[in-house]
């Protein structure tokens, strides 16, 4: 089998590590899944659609059938428009759709979970975090959100019109326990440094796959119960 190449256009600020990463990440969801079941990919906030684009051709070469779903404002006018979109709230080239209805209505609506979402809409740390705490509810068990922007580096630079405020996505997964594996349900599998001011780093986080939300004290107080209940019947 021929080693799937890393393609080489992507989004704006992702650095050569960040693509490696991201391709590992893609990897680390795909191989997971049965074989031939169809991995769903979101993106929140999708610039000129090369990230999306490059993860179509990453899977393409690895054989992986796939489903990729951009998401973006009713308004938008970026790139994803010369790839043979138009400005409908949706639209469908091949295996990969445009919504352009935002990422709130998108994903408070939609009803198939995907198993890789990416995060990249506005870099303010309150739209990072509704953005995160709505795809959370979309993701399946052992499937990966990423965040872009989260190098210590960019914080507060490129000010964002929407919430009137710099880069602050850091402070956004922070809060959440993301960066330290305190939120319930989730671990950190990977985040590069990024570059500043060339590239901004990303975050990549893993849905648990096999006890779901629940953390290890509520573990521990289900075994208890559990234990309390078999002495009970014994006695």
């Amino acid at each position: 089998m021929t080693m799937p190449e890393i393609p080489l256009k992507w989004g704006f600020c992702l650095g050569p590590e960040e693509k490696t990463a991201f391709c590992q990440m893609l990897d680390k969801v795909a191989d997971s899944l049965p074989e031939g079941e169809t991995l769903t990919y979101y993106e929140i906030g999708i610039g000129n659609a090369d990230t999306m684009l490059a993860v179509h051709s990453w899977l393409t070469q690895r054989s992986t059938p796939h489903t990729i779903v951009g998401v973006d404002l009713p308004g938008y006018h970026g790139g994803a428009l010369n790839y043979n979109f138009n400005e409908q709230p949706s639209a469908s080239f091949g295996s990969i759709s445009l919504a352009l209805v935002g990422s709130e209505a998108f994903l408070s609506n939609v009803s198939q979970k995907a198993d890789f979402i990416f995060i990249d809409a506005c870099h303010g740390s309150p739209c990072a975090t509704r953005d995160f705490l709505l795809a959370e509810k979309k993701i399946k068990p052992g499937g990966i959100i990423a965040f872009h922007d989260t190098d210590p580096n960019c914080q507060g630079h490129h000010f964002q019109d929407h919430c009137q405020m710099g880069i602050d996505v850091r402070k956004a997964v922070q809060e959440l326990g993301l960066l330290d594996d305190t939120r319930p349900g989730w671990r950190k599998v990977g985040e590069t440094a990024g570059k500043f001011p060339e590239y901004h780093g990303c975050l990549f986080v893993q849905r648990d796959g096999s006890v779901g939300s629940l953390n290890k004290d509520t573990l521990k107080s289900l075994y208890d119960k559990c234990d309390e209940v078999s002495k009970s019947v014994l006695n």
